[in-house]
């Protein structure tokens, strides 16, 4: 008797109302590829900007998104070698996560600790390995330095800021004043968005300049940021530009910071990087999980919703009033 699975799909661009569960008949794997039953899977930025038609390389529709999940193999097609039935894996999806059932071949996957918990597992699988990308890879920041973060208390910024912590960086937070206390409490130095002092204030406290601007929020701060940088120092972009015309600019910026003398440097990441050499990401995981099951990190977890309320999930992000990250539990893990 066949089974079938939900999932979540975008069904035209707009706003979170174009979501709507879908129920899919459940395959078998093909050659080379597993099947994963979800327990749990990230909400971020990307899924909204997807959903919006704002992407860069905007999807076609309908689509389900969903960045990384957490789950457990239940079936291995021809070929499977890497991992076995009933191992507990990471993966990363890109899109296709909001759903029962994950399909992956192609995409990297790790096994994980059966002892993590869910929703801290995709946090990690996502924003702390941006966060660690933008650190060490983009910025190479080095213990003791100082940087500024945009988006302070998202969940990319607070993972920027406890993986700051571990390497005895001074933080500068910008974000809304309603997430200052957050900031406060963990030792970044609070900036609000709106406040046109806010850039004075860091030159104040740090005359000869940052080491690095940390931006995921684009606008303003993507033009102003190196005014606050040291000689030498570095704007790390990792906000998703919108669209072609701003990656373009983005791109000409980055490169007059490489081949003009005196021009601020300008570091683009982007979160499918892993596609050219996923080494870095399953290097950066390894490490990552490592500092989780030591507890030395700790994903903030704004909410944990269920898959049917992938809608609400949306409109919370939007809202901007969510501290750190929001999670789709799936299902709770196998006993």
């Amino acid at each position: 008797m066949s089974r079938d699975y939900t999932s979540v799909v975008a069904t035209r661009p707009g706003g979170p109302d174009v979501l709507e569960e879908v129920r899919y008949p459940l395959r078998d794997p093909r050659p080379g590829e597993v099947r994963i039953r979800v327990e749990a899977c990230t909400v971020s930025a990307v899924d909204v900007q997807a959903r919006r038609g704002l992407s860069t390389y905007p999807p076609r529709f309908p689509f389900v998104p969903g960045y990384a999940v957490v789950g457990v193999v239940d079936s291995a097609g021809p070929g499977v070698t890497a991992v076995s039935v009933g191992d507990r894996v990471v993966a990363m999806t890109e899109k296709g996560g909001y759903a029962e059932y994950v399909f992956i071949r192609r995409y990297p996957m790790m096994r994980v600790s059966a002892g993590l918990e869910a929703a801290d597992v995709v946090a990690v699988a996502l924003n702390y390995v941006v966060a660690h990308q933008v650190l060490m890879r983009s910025a190479r920041i080095r213990r003791g330095g100082s940087i500024l973060v945009t988006g302070a208390a998202g969940g990319i910024g607070t993972a920027l800021i406890q993986l700051g912590h571990l390497i005895d960086l001074r933080m500068y937070g910008v974000d809304t004043a309603a997430k200052h206390p957050w900031l406060a409490a963990n030792g970044a130095i609070p900036l609000d968005t709106a406040s046109p002092g806010a850039l004075a204030a860091v030159l104040r406290r740090e005359p000869a300049g940052l080491d690095a601007v940390v931006d995921g929020v684009g606008g303003e701060w993507a033009d102003h940021g190196p005014e606050v940088l040291r000689r030498g120092g570095v704007l790390v972009e990792y906000a998703n530009p919108g669209s072609p015309a701003a990656t373009l600019r983005l791109l000409g910026r980055a490169v007059r910071g490489t081949l003009i003398p005196g021009s601020p440097r300008i570091r683009l990441y982007g979160t499918s990087s892993w596609r050219l050499n996923r080494r870095p990401l399953l290097d950066a995981w390894a490490t990552l999980y490592d500092l989780l099951g030591e507890r030395r990190i700790a994903p903030v977890i704004a909410g944990r919703l269920p898959l049917a309320d992938a809608r609400r999930a949306h409109e919370l992000l939007e809202d901007g009033g969510v501290v750190g990250s929001l999670v789709l539990v799936v299902r709770p893990p196998p006993r």
